[in-house]
């Protein structure tokens, strides 16, 4: 089985003592039983699953019964397991938190992205800061969101292929107001050849069942302009955002994606500590939707051209908190 042949009818039933699911058109079931916050899976009726499947299942179990580990008995037991460091196995059971199931970078990153650059200290400008990774125009992330029943991805942006929507997007009158490139096609196609060529910075589409949707630009810190202004560690990052495509934006969605990139970040570089960002202080919907999640406001600072707030979300935060 692939993940698409999961249909959208994982559910609880109103007693919440089951689980029912259909796999490529397959009705499969199980026992759920909670024990204060611990939710324990067994009676699986159905089949062993492939990787893949049991990762998008697994992903919509903690969405649905909003638990911080899912312990599997039995049927599910076998069923279910990922043959995964994530594991915690007994000989009767065997038992994932959700902090260490969403760290899991195999089951979401594409696998070049796998292998982890040492630690090789180099200079750019005035800033000691260890080799960054260089990453193909390839799908880098990709992950169905329960809340969603979509799957959201990420790549590379590209000049000839993204060119147009990009500038479509940046001279957006609510998009120009805080990004303040309302710039022609040609400057923003060497802007994004720049930050393409530039080790330091990651510009990125964002995909929704395969539809452009924003531009998000990630960024390591310590050698970007916000390093002097924080206290970010050798492979910590940032990231810039907008939302060009009208329909995506809402209350309801903007905190998906912020935790979408987010976990792409963590997931990127598993030695990032912390996230950080410097949006500008008055931008109150970005704030107000960053306050939604695990990011934290530290107060506010001055860059030479704008008041920033200075906002920061810890890896151990966002995966013990965060509901993906």
């Amino acid at each position: 089985m692939t993940i698409s042949e999961i249909t959208n009818s994982t559910k609880i039933s109103e007693r919440e003592d089951r689980v029912h699911l259909s796999l490529n058109s397959v009705p499969c079931q199980a026992g759920v039983l909670r024990t204060g916050e611990q939710v324990t899976i067994a009676d699986w009726q159905g089949p062993e699953l492939a990787r893949p499947t049991a990762v998008e299942v697994i992903d919509e179990l903690f969405w649905q019964l909003d638990t911080s580990s899912l312990t599997f008995e039995g049927t599910a037991a076998t069923a279910f397991f990922l043959d995964h460091p994530v594991w915690q196995k007994e000989p009767d059971h065997s038992r994932i938190s959700r902090e260490a199931f969403y760290q899991a970078r195999e089951f979401w990153l594409d696998q070049p992205l796998l292998t982890i650059v040492p630690e090789e200290w180099t200079t750019t400008g005035q800033v000691q800061h260890p080799r960054r990774p260089i990453c193909g125009d390839q799908i880098l992330y990709s992950r169905r969101v329960p809340v969603l029943d979509q799957t959201v991805s990420l790549r590379q942006a590209r000049p000839d292929v993204d060119g147009e929507r990009f500038h479509r997007w940046q001279n957006l009158p609510r998009v120009a107001e805080f990004w303040e490139y309302p710039f022609s096609r040609e400057a923003l196609d060497d802007m994004l050849r720049e930050r393409r060529a530039d080790p330091h910075s990651l510009p990125l589409i964002m995909q929704v069942d395969g539809q452009a949707i924003g531009y998000f630009e990630g960024y390591y810190v310590l050698e970007d302009r916000l390093g002097p202004y924080c206290e970010a560690g050798p492979f910590d990052q940032g990231f810039h955002l907008l939302v060009g495509e009208e329909p995506f934006l809402g209350e309801g969605q903007a905190p998906v994606w912020l935790n979408c990139i987010s976990h792409f970040l963590f997931l990127q570089e598993p030695r990032t500590r912390s996230l950080f960002g410097e949006p500008r202080a008055d931008n109150k919907a970005l704030l107000r939707h960053l306050g939604s999640t695990t990011w934290e406001n530290l107060g506010e600072f001055d860059f030479p051209h704008k008041r920033s707030a200075l906002v920061r979300n810890r890896r151990q935060d966002f995966f013990r908190n965060t509901r993906l």
